[in-house]
């Protein structure tokens, strides 16, 4: 089978015919890879400062990144019940080990020894991956290419809209509103909260793309951006900014314009971290900071519904499995707008 691997932390991923392809152990499931999203977090992986990042050991390499998987159920181990051979299935890909603390509050995505596909543990960029079978859930009306974005651009948006307690009549800044995580975040705002939101990108395709999906305003973050913030909100600023990017320069242009008791909801890895202005002004203004990890099992089972009942939509392009080199270039160069897919 054909893989994309991480040989060398740095440099770029090898298209290698791996001969043997595995065989699931009793409580495992083999999918057959057909779509593999590309996320930011992909692009950490092959330079390695992810592990940094999350404080994580690295895994020994070869490594095949990818976590956003969708396929067909090629083989079940003897211990799997409700999946069956054939079924189209998405992987939830932020597993936990089932018995710490976080995992038995049903928070599984912060466990204190998980794995994660594609990052601690070979992922989807490749023909066929196994996966334990209670992170494996049936889809019906989507197809592949769709339903992979939702193992994180989705859950992780989702849960980062949950987080900002929205309503119809807040006022929401999205950051990175172009990308893969951003777009979804407008969707599920919009199909959920119906607040009002101001979206913000320095890609101009990427506001485009937002603007199509529902954001009220636009806005180039590449200019100056607070007087406007404070024009549409008739002065008082966003009652939440949803940082998809998270870096130094976001949080630190961006939390400026948070109303009284707003909330800033960071998502991004880009190693950003609280101003020392911001710290000195919570009390007075009464700012939650907020971090936030994709999200847990009930809610990717609630955002792939949301898929399936067609109020959101991963908008994608597809590339070839060998073209994951390009796909991460992209992401580098800011070149993408909603969600790059690998089809093997």
């Amino acid at each position: 089978m054909k893989a994309m691997r991480i040989v060398e932390f740095g440099k770029p991923l090898e298209l290698t015919d791996i001969y043997e392809i595995p065989r699931p152990k009793s409580n495992q499931v083999l999918v057959r890879v057909q779509a593999a999203g590309v996320c930011h977090t992909d692009v950490s992986v092959r330079s390695g400062i992810i592990y940094k990042r999350i404080n994580v050991n690295p895994p020994k390499l070869p490594l095949i990144p990818g976590h956003e998987i969708a396929g067909i159920v090629e083989e079940i181990g003897d211990e799997v019940v409700g999946l069956a051979k054939g079924d189209k299935v998405i992987i939830n890909p932020w597993q936990g080990e089932g018995n710490c603390f976080y995992c038995k509050i049903g928070e599984d995505q912060y466990c204190d020894s998980p794995t994660w596909l594609g990052i601690t543990t070979d992922g989807g960029f490749q023909e066929y991956v196994l996966s334990t079978h209670n992170y494996v859930y049936k889809i019906k009306n989507l197809l592949p290419y769709e339903a992979a974005p939702l193992a994180c651009a989705g859950i992780t948006a989702y849960r980062a809209s949950k987080l900002a307690k929205l309503n119809p009549s807040s006022y929401v800044a999205i950051i990175g509103a172009g990308g893969g995580l951003g777009s979804m975040g407008v969707q599920i705002i919009r199909a959920l909260y119906g607040s009002t939101i101001i979206a913000i990108d320095i890609n101009e395709e990427g506001l485009e793309l937002a603007s199509k999906l529902g954001a009220d305003y636009t806005l180039n973050g590449g200019k100056e951006v607070y007087q406007e913030v404070l024009k549409i909100t008739n002065g008082r600023g966003v009652d939440a900014i949803i940082d998809f990017v998270g870096s130094e320069n976001t949080i630190k242009s961006y939390y400026t314009f948070l109303a009284k008791l707003g909330r800033y909801i960071k998502v991004g890895t880009f190693g950003g971290g609280l101003p020392n202005e911001a710290g000195l002004k919570l009390h007075s203004m009464g700012w939650q900071f907020i971090g936030t990890l994709t999200g847990n099992r009930k809610e990717f089972l609630e955002v792939v519904s949301l898929a399936e009942n067609g109020r959101i939509k991963p908008v994608v392009t597809k590339l070839r499995l060998e073209k994951a080199n390009e796909a991460l270039d992209n992401l580098e160069k800011n070149k993408v707008t909603g969600r790059q897919v690998l089809i093997p």
